[in-house]
């Protein structure tokens, strides 16, 4: 993976770009959007230094990630209808393959973490191409303080 890449990547992670107030601390989808980004980051950094306990620890961030809120997660539902099972598809493929680098970290098998990682990136950026603009503006379209 390039650097050019990997920072395209980062910053398609950051599509949200005005965050959702929530009562009781609740997080944001931008807040756990920017938790995989640290993950993706923490992964790529540990792959470089092959460091396998990082590698690890980044995948299972991004696997055990904080659920949207359900405020936010009926936004997006409203606004993607029938495509809503695509783009779930494309969170759970993400989630797979957090763990998938995770086992391989785990296993110190440097090639199917590389590998792992960059499938991740791919269905990072499918789900952006396919989703960032629409959920973004569903989101600052709510009305809620942003």
């Amino acid at each position: 993976m390039t650097m050019k890449r990997f920072f395209a990547l980062t910053g398609l992670l950051l599509f949200v770009s005005q965050p959702l107030a929530f009562a009781d601390g609740e997080l944001t989808l931008k807040d756990i959007m920017q938790g995989l980004r640290d993950g993706l980051i923490e992964m790529a950094d540990g792959l470089l230094a092959d460091n396998f306990e990082q590698v690890a620890s980044g995948a299972l961030s991004i696997a055990e990630h904080p659920k949207i809120p359900p405020d936010q997660v009926q936004l997006v539902v409203a606004e993607l209808g029938e495509e809503m099972p695509i783009f779930k598809q494309l969170d759970l493929l993400v989630h797979d393959l957090a763990l998938e680098v995770h086992a391989a970290a785990v296993a110190q098998d440097r090639q199917a973490a590389i590998a792992g990682y960059q499938r991740m990136a791919e269905g990072c950026f499918d789900c952006h191409a396919g989703y960032k603009e629409r959920v973004a503006a569903a989101l600052a379209d709510a009305s809620v303080d942003l």
